[in-house]
């Protein structure tokens, strides 16, 4: 099968081919081609437009308009004004280019040699190097002498002179610039205040800025799949618009390294020992290799240094936000890197936390939300009251606003900061700390708040898949931390709700939400039974007999609505009756018993009748029903069952000569049949409650 080439491999591959031929024709007369010239630089300055030249294209067209050749100015002028380089400029490039100017018979025209100082300018801010126009200075300021390139000069050496500070001896230098050319510098220049030299292409740089930010999220989204292990710039150098530095060493000696030079794991761990700090340590908010850095220097001073940094820049956005409605784009900037760097961290800065403590009073609860919620999600373990005085009731008040909408983004917030806080308990490292006993009440704390909302939010709004989804998904995660109190001792099991159980079964009936349920109830019933058994070493929790034995009526009156058909009895060990009152019960059996076809009102919520499962089932039985005949032990092909299975119609089945299926093996096939297409919350919830399905889930 032939291989499928894509678009923009077919346009590599053209402007591949397009370099190779202009690379000949710029060596041949014009009579002698056998291609035409502006064609081909029509093409590669397309490509180059929208792709970037990759460094060895651009060091190719590069060498093309500096070593002698044939083409004509305009068309070398047309050439050097496309060339975009997609990523940093190296070092050889600049020098290529300061070695061609000058006089004399192999160096290109004065025209040509203008054009390529203005693209110095251009491109200054994503050289590679920028010190090597410094180290070249000498001789660029001996070329000021030619008068056909001058002005470019001058407007070279002054981007230099404002890259490297107003010190004395450069204002000396300004004066000299003066001299020669004071239509470019000007006497408010060596004063020390902004010259009247101007960028020469702000179009251009606006295009060069989009071509470098759309490589470096490529290059990003490789590094994250490839080397996470080297620092990536962030494209054009926006010192006007960027808030959070790049990470840059400029205080490196010979026997250090510093990040830049880092070039995949195995060198960053060679070198670990001997990397430099970067000038500003803020960086590594941005910067994931920095990040990783600083996480394992294991050092306070990194940390204190970035926070120093944050809290400066928040105290400024606070006092700014006095003055103006909404976010500001520098502060959304920062706070979005501050959730990447809490993401990788799983802590919160405390510059960013006394952030937020001061902004939500001023709020107003959906600007921003995803991003102020995600911060908070990191809030550390701490007392639930003070966290609510301070925090949560401040976010409560600004986002609840009697919608569904409103309490269901703020129960996922709470499943959010649930994870956060669980992953903290758990790494405790010594269980018998005198600190475990606060973190485990302020955990229980934040559960049983969360708990109230979801309850609410079931009991005060009309459901919808995205609410119902909300609380599950909490006592999913609620589920998931008590499920290690077999092993951790600091764990505590908290039951759900008692209505929140029958509310989810009864009111929001779905084949979803009724699997997510049984299985979040089996995980408490495992966990129950391990820790009954054998507690960990240096558990402190006790569960009152009443509190399991509570918990067990969840379980007795789910069994009873769907395995054992005696929905809503009470008379069972442990079993609540769905908390339905016992003068509910006539009525609500005179009404089904009234229905046309009569419905058995205790089967009413069994694996054949339930709304959720009765078409299910009976699909179930129809491939079971298939497989036995295949087998041949069905029966006659043409007696087949009709309607909801039950036990007395199998045996019917069986005396009318169809497949003969106990009731057991039917309900056991049924569970089985769903588990096979991912509905496994109900079989769990069966296998591990029903004691006589043991043995059958083995086979």
């Amino acid at each position: 099968m032939p291989a499928v080439v894509s678009a923009e491999q077919t346009s590599t591959q053209e402007f591949n081919q397009a370099l190779q031929d202009l690379e000949t024709a710029s060596k041949q007369p014009a009579k002698s081609r056998t291609h035409q010239v502006q064609p081909l630089i029509q093409s590669i300055c397309t490509f180059a437009y929208e792709n970037g030249l990759p460094t060895l294209a651009l060091v190719s067209l590069v060498d093309v308009v500096t070593s002698p050749n044939h083409l004509d100015q305009a068309n070398t002028a047309v050439l050097i004004k496309g060339l975009y380089p997609a990523g940093k400029v190296p070092s050889d490039v600049i020098c290529t280019i300061i070695n061609s100017l000058g006089q004399g018979q192999p160096k290109p025209s004065p025209s040509t040699q203008n054009l390529l100082l203005r693209w110095l300018v251009l491109v200054y801010e994503v050289l590679d190097d920028p010190t090597i126009l410094v180290r070249l200075y000498n001789v660029l300021f001996n070329l000021l002498d030619m008068i056909s390139i001058r002005s470019n000069f001058a407007l070279t050496l002054l981007e230099l002179s404002r890259s490297y500070g107003n010190e004395p001896a450069l204002l000396g230098l300004l004066k000299v610039y003066k001299k020669f050319y004071p239509d470019v510098i000007i006497g408010q220049a060596v004063a020390g205040k902004p010259s009247s030299f101007e960028y020469p292409d702000p179009e251009w740089r606006d295009q060069l800025r989009s071509i470098q930010d759309a490589n470096t999220r490529s290059l990003e989204a490789m590094r994250l799949n490839g080397n996470p292990f080297k620092v990536v710039r962030r494209g054009v150098k926006r010192s006007r618009v960027a808030v959070v530095p790049e990470a840059l060493t400029f205080r490196a000696d010979e026997s250090s390294t510093t990040l830049e030079e880092i070039d995949g794991v195995h060198d960053f761990v060679d070198k670990l020992e001997k990397i430099a700090l970067p000038n500003q340590l803020v960086s590594a908010i941005d910067d994931p290799l920095l990040r990783k850095y600083v996480v394992l220097r294991g050092n306070d001073l990194p940390a204190q240094r970035i926070d120093d940094w944050l809290s400066l820049f928040f105290d400024a956005q606070l006092q700014f936000q006095e003055q103006m409605e909404g976010l500001g784009k520098p502060l959304i900037e920062v706070l979005e890197k501050a959730l990447n760097h809490a993401h990788y961290t799983k802590s919160l800065p405390t510059s960013v936390y006394s952030f937020l403590e001061a902004f939500l009073d001023r709020w107003d609860g959906t600007e921003s939300r995803e991003l102020v919620l995600g911060l908070l999600a990191y809030l550390p373990l701490q007392d639930f009251e003070d966290l609510h005085r301070t925090i949560l009731s401040k976010l409560e008040a600004a986002m609840l606003d009697n919608t569904a909408e409103s309490s269901g983004a703020l129960l996922e917030y709470y499943t959010f900061l649930l994870r956060h806080w669980t992953s903290l308990l758990l790494s405790v490292p010594d269980s018998q700390s005198p600190e475990v006993p606060r973190m485990t009440t302020a955990f229980a704390a934040l559960a049983n708040h969360a708990s109230l909302l979801s309850l609410s939010l079931l009991a005060s709004h009309p459901p919808s898949q995205a609410t119902i989804s909300a609380v599950l998904a909490y006592h999913e995660a609620l589920a998931h931390a008590i499920s290690h109190a077999t092993t951790r001792p600091q764990i505590r099991i908290l039951t759900p709700s008692t209505a929140t159980i029958y509310l989810l079964v009864f009111l929001h009936p779905s084949l979803s939400t009724l699997s997510r349920l049984c299985s979040v109830l089996a995980t408490y019933k495992r966990t129950f039974e391990t820790t009954m058994i054998k507690p960990p070493p240096g558990s402190r929790h006790e569960y009152p007999r009443d509190y399991v034995n509570h918990f067990n009526g969840f379980l007795m009156d789910i069994c009873n609505l769907l395995w054992r058909s005696r929905a809503f009895n009470n008379t069972d060990t442990n079993a609540l009756g769905c908390l339905v009152p016992a003068a509910v019960l006539p009525p609500l059996r005179a009404y089904v018993d009234a229905l046309r076809p009569p419905q058995p009102f205790q089967s009413l919520f069994s694996l054949s009748h339930n709304p959720s499962l009765s078409g299910l089932s009976i699909a179930a039985f129809r491939d079971l029903e298939d497989k036995m005949r295949q087998e041949g032990g069905g029966g006659r092909a043409r007696t087949k069952h009709t309607g909801p299975v039950t036990q007395r119609s199998l045996e019917a089945l069986a005396m009318d000569g169809g497949v003969k299926v106990v009731w057991a093996d039917y309900r056991l096939e049924v569970l089985k049949w769903l588990g096979d297409r991912g509905v496994d919350g109900i079989g769990e919830l069966m296998f591990c409650t029903m004691k006589h399905l043991m043995a059958a889930k083995s086979a």
